[in-house]
């Protein structure tokens, strides 16, 4: 019995090492900043100004191929927008909104075969939750904001490999909420963030 035993903890450490070496993964840290984009369909809002979005996380990357991986980590987001509403006596105010989330990505990466030795085009395309952490917003109407909303995230971007192992990334990075970001209202309210990060894996 022992001896069957050892023969199938051998073939199972054999196999996660032939595994291991085919289907690598890489920890990193990434980085951002861009502009963000309030989006709803509240009869009283006149207009609406982008604002500066931040961003910045850890992520790794799990390869199941040559060119495919899983992708996730977590990122804090932060963005402030800027919009004109009028009340119900026609008066037009300025309100201002900034939130900070904590987003958990889960996203599918594709990527081309090597070029020029170190280079390859890559994508990222997923699902984002979004956990509220704080929020401050000025002007007349003061809302209350879900606890969590949802993201479409898409990635387009290069990466160079570095020292042999690791991996410098430059992307273009979007990502949408498609849930409401405010309760007890409504109207819907979604935000876009549209920026450009560097990351660097491991």
């Amino acid at each position: 019995m022992k001896k069957k035993f050892y023969i199938l903890l051998l073939a199972m450490i054999v196999s996660f090492a032939a595994n291991a070496q085919r289907f690598e993964y890489q920890l990193g840290l990434k980085g951002g900043l861009g502009a963000s984009f309030l989006s709803t369909n509240a009869d009283n809002v006149t207009s609406k100004d982008p604002g500066l979005c931040y961003k910045f996380g850890f992520t790794g990357i799990k390869y199941f191929g040559e060119n495919y991986g899983f992708t996730t980590g977590f990122n804090i987001i932060g963005s402030n927008m800027s919009y004109r509403a009028t009340d119900t006596l026609n008066v037009e105010s300025k309100r201002t909104v900034s939130n900070t989330y904590l987003q958990v990505p889960f996203l599918l990466k594709m990527k081309t075969e090597t070029f020029a030795d170190k280079f390859s085009v890559f994508g990222e395309i997923g699902y984002g939750l979004n956990i509220h952490a704080s929020d401050n917003e000025k002007g007349d109407s003061q809302h209350k904001y879900r606890s969590v909303c949802s993201s479409f995230i898409l990635h387009l971007g290069m990466e160079m490999s570095v020292m042999t192992h690791s991996t410098f990334q430059v992307m273009l990075s979007y990502d949408n909420t498609f849930s409401t970001m405010m309760k007890m209202s409504s109207d819907k309210y979604t935000m876009s963030n549209l920026c450009l990060e560097v990351g660097f894996l491991f």
